[in-house]
Parts: structure tokens; sequence; C-alpha cells
């Protein structure tokens, strides 16, 4: 018998997988850095190792109704 789960479509997420790792402060004062570390975030935080490896995880569900 499986035992049924209290939620479904359970996903995890890594989050600051870089930023916080970039020590060259004046480039962050670029116009397009942050639209570019966003770019980069978004691209890998749901793909090993980066979502292992960030500085914060999200884990997300939905609750099941049946």
């Amino acid at each position: 018998m499986r035992r049924s789960q209290p939620a479904r479509n359970i996903a995890h997420y890594g989050i600051r997988s870089f930023c916080d790792y970039i020590t060259d402060d004046a480039r962050k004062h670029g116009s397009s850095f942050y639209a570019d570390l966003e770019r980069l975030e978004l691209a890998v935080t749901a793909r090993p190792p980066y979502m292992h490896t960030a500085r914060l995880f999200q884990l997300t569900a939905w609750k099941r109704n049946d």
C-alpha cells in the first residue's frame, strides 16, 4: 500500500547562487549588472548543483485537496 503524500508538485529552488560571491563592488554599480545577475540566477535556480549550493533555498508545494 502506498502512503498518500500531503502535497503535490513539490519543487526545490536555490536562491542567491552567485550574488554573495561577487566581491567586485564597483561592478555592482553598473547599469546592467542586476538585470544580468537576475537572468543568471533564474537560469540556474532549479538546476543541480546550483540548487544545492545556493546560499538560500526554497521548497514549494501545493496542498492536496483530495
